[in-house]
């Protein structure tokens, strides 16, 4: 919008965050935003403070549910917004105004204290200590073999680490390959055979029929023998 005035403060929430809605049933969040200017006293040479100001703020639709769920009387926050300036009272009594903000965004101020931030949506990323919780933990488990992340490490899974439950899935992971392999040519030899027409079969029918014709040939053999000696048996 155009000749709107603009406004920035950190401060802090004063009062207790409250949910309201708008006749068009949208969502809202009211609450007074304070802040305590402080200025150098040339003088002593001390820091000292000045009059609180406060202003209330009102947050709509996005910003009001998020709020909402993030912010509680007290906290340290770092407010952007359109500074509107109202004029109010009865028509014979004295004119009142009253100052309002209406928040683009709001949200906790770093500079005084930590806080978790979490998308809407799902989250995927990690911040720096999340990582370097899991790399240490990784780590201390052995199941970490890089030093650093790289850019073809998935989001979350830091290099080197494995997704099983420890250095013998690598020697199962060969297990079941070779499992696979095996199975795979047996399949294929099959495969082979059907595909030529029972030419395999009939290579292993052939082999079994030479076989036979060999051990029928040496056992005539061995009756030829046993004749020859039976006459020189019965003269001794």
């Amino acid at each position: 919008m155009i000749n709107e005035a603009s406004f920035s403060v950190n401060g802090y929430v004063a009062t207790q965050p409250k949910y309201g809605m708008t006749r068009a049933g949208d969502k809202t969040l009211y609450m007074r935003v304070g802040w305590t200017p402080r200025r150098l006293d040339r003088t002593t040479g001390e820091w000292a403070d000045q009059p609180t100001s406060f202003v209330s703020v009102t947050c709509y639709r996005k910003v009001a549910e998020n709020a909402g769920f993030s912010l509680r009387r007290g906290d340290a926050v770092v407010l952007k917004g359109t500074l509107r300036v109202r004029e109010y009272g009865d028509g014979d009594g004295p004119k009142r105004n009253s100052v309002e903000v209406v928040a683009d965004s709001i949200g906790h101020d770093l500079t005084r204290g930590v806080s978790f931030f979490r998308r809407s949506t799902a989250q995927l990323e990690q911040t720096a200590y999340e990582l370097q919780q899991q790399v240490a933990a990784a780590i201390a488990e052995g199941r970490l073999s890089g030093d650093m992340p790289t850019a073809d490490t998935p989001a979350g899974h830091p290099p080197g680490l494995s997704t099983g439950e420890g250095p013998a899935d690598a020697d199962e992971d060969v297990s079941d390959r070779d499992d696979i392999d095996a199975e795979q040519g047996d399949a294929a030899f099959a495969g082979d055979e059907f595909a030529g027409g029972g030419s395999g079969s009939s290579a292993r029918n052939d082999a079994a029929q030479n076989d036979s014709d060999q051990d029928r040939a040496e056992l005539d053999d061995s009756d030829d023998l046993m004749a020859e000696l039976e006459p020189a048996g019965a003269v001794a």
